[in-house]
Formats: C-alpha cells, sequence, structure tokens
C-alpha cells in the first residue's frame, strides 16, 4: 500500500482553527456586567397620625441633603392610609425636610460663587435600630404639630414580617380591663397594653370583615365596639383599640404586601449626575 497515496488528499483539507476572541489593542474581554443592588437596612411607609389630611416632606435615603446633587424623594404621609414603600440606606437618623424648592427671592446664586444654597429645614426626625445584613421594616406615625412651620413627631412602629405575617394583624388595647375580641372566624382575650397577632379568618370570597370587642360584666359579656373593615387576602396591619370618657375607639393601620425591591429608591445612588452646563469648571 503506498502511504503517500492516503496521506496527501487528508493533507489538502481545509484546515479550521477555534481562536479564543481577542481585543485589537491585546487586552481581554471584559464583560460589562451591572453590578448587584444594595438591600437597604431600613424600610418605611407613613401614615399621619391626629389632625390633618396630609403632610409632605422630602428625604435623602443617604442622610446626604446637605450636598446640592444628593438624591431626594418626596414623602406624603396621609389620614387613614399607609404610603408606598421607601428605602433608606443612612447610619439609623432619618430627616424630613420641606418639600418645596427654595423660592428665587430667598436665595440669589452669585455666577462666580460656589458656595451651595441654604439647606432646607428639618421639619421631622426619628432614629431607626439598624442590624448589618438585614433589612427591618417600619411604618412611620407622623403626628403634625400644627405650627406655622410645618414640624411634625414621628413614632416609629416596627413592621417587620416575622412580627406581622402577611395575613395577620397585630392587636394592642389600652383598655383598663381585658377585652374579649372576634375578629373574623377568630375570638381571643386582649389584656391591656398587650400585643396579639391573630390571622384574619373569613368566609370564603368574603370582601369584609367583622370585628367586635367585649367587656365581661358580672358572667355577661357586653359589646362594646363593633366594627365592618374591607378585607383583601394577604392584607396584614395593627389594630389599636383605645377606651375613652365616651366609649371605645378603633384605628386600623392596613398595609398589603409589597416586594422590598419594589420600595421607592431601592438600590439608588447618592447623588444624581449633575447636567454638563451645572458642573464647576476647572478653568
Amino acid at each position: 500500500m503506498n502511504w503517500r497515496k492516503q496521506i496527501v488528499p487528508f493533507l489538502a483539507m481545509p484546515l479550521f482553527l477555534v481562536l479564543p476572541p481577542t481585543k485589537s489593542n491585546g487586552q481581554e474581554e471584559v464583560t460589562d456586567e451591572p453590578p448587584e443592588p444594595v438591600p437597604p437596612p431600613v424600610v418605611f411607609s407613613t401614615m399621619l397620625w391626629g389632625k390633618g389630611s396630609s403632610q409632605t416632606f422630602s428625604y435623602a435615603p443617604w442622610d446626604n441633603h446637605a450636598e446640592e446633587n444628593a438624591t431626594r424623594y418626596e414623602v406624603s404621609a396621609t389620614a387613614g392610609f399607609v404610603s408606598k414603600k421607601f428605602a433608606y440606606y443612612g447610619k439609623g437618623t432619618l430627616q424630613f425636610h420641606k418639600a418645596e424648592e427654595i423660592p428665587d427671592e430667598d436665595f440669589i446664586e452669585d455666577e462666580n460663587s460656589s458656595a451651595p444654597p441654604p439647606p432646607s429645614p428639618i421639619l421631622a426626625s426619628c432614629k431607626f435600630q439598624i442590624t448589618p445584613g438585614q433589612t427591618k421594616e417600619y411604618i412611620l406615625l407622623v403626628a403634625p404639630k400644627n405650627d406655622e412651620e410645618g414640624t411634625a413627631n414621628v413614632y416609629v412602629i416596627p413592621f417587620d414580617q416575622a412580627s406581622v405575617p402577611t395575613g395577620s394583624f397585630s392587636f394592642s388595647s389600652r383598655a383598663s380591663k381585658t377585652l374579649y375580641v372576634q375578629f373574623g372566624k377568630s375570638k381571643f382575650a386582649l389584656p391591656p397594653k398587650q400585643a396579639v397577632v391573630k390571622e384574619a379568618q373569613t368566609e370564603e370570597n368574603a370582601r369584609v370583615i367583622p370585628l367586635k370587642a367585649y367587656l365581661r360584666n358580672g358572667g355577661k359579656y357586653e359589646t362594646v365596639l363593633s366594627k365592618e373593615w374591607p378585607h383583601a387576602k394577604g392584607l396584614r396591619g395593627l389594630v389599636y383599640l383605645t377606651e375613652t370618657s365616651s366609649g371605645f375607639e378603633v384605628t386600623r393601620i392596613a398595609d398589603f404586601p409589597q416586594s422590598i425591591e419594589q420600595s421607592i429608591g431601592y438600590n439608588c445612588p447618592p447623588l444624581i449626575s449633575l447636567p454638563e452646563d451645572s458642573k464647576p469648571s476647572d478653568q
């Protein structure tokens, strides 16, 4: 057998080599992947507490309100409704500032001056407990002071899924005696100044959930409160029962489940990019 006649046709076949892609400048290709989102240590919602219908503030998620190009968002606290969720990346002291822009007559900017405009006034503040590696959720009850400046007190209420799971409500009482509560299908005792968490159990496809509260007098149960609320599956919240001189009052704070990633300000940068014509010149 002539081995030359058999191997020559093989050598005449085209040869394809697969080489790794290279950059024209000799550098390795780098994939431009976006960085992983940064979970905030705190997510909060607001609700107006007391007199008034609503109040609007601004806040900086990174505690850098003094910086001219700090990332800021408006927060509205409304009576009877829980706001959307907001992300907070600061060190633990949240500040609410005046939401309106500073009028031109109050501040005239000198083109030759590098001084920033005066900071907006602080109208309210509160403190959070920060735990590294965890995201805590709070509801902020904003109580206006009804002064000309628009200042307010802020009451911080923990609202984590661990303390109030989806579909459940936390009940608290300021009555002088133990109340006996019927909430949907659930019946339970509610001692003064204690919290009891109960799942909202209703009839199938029910759109309302009844609440009744009783006091026990001489072996009998006296109805002191009767209420019905609109209800939907997955709703969770807080219920406060208060004894007044004229009887009993109830306040419900209800919130639909919302993921942390849907919070306003989630993964936001500390600073926003200024337009080219507003950036200071090096000359």
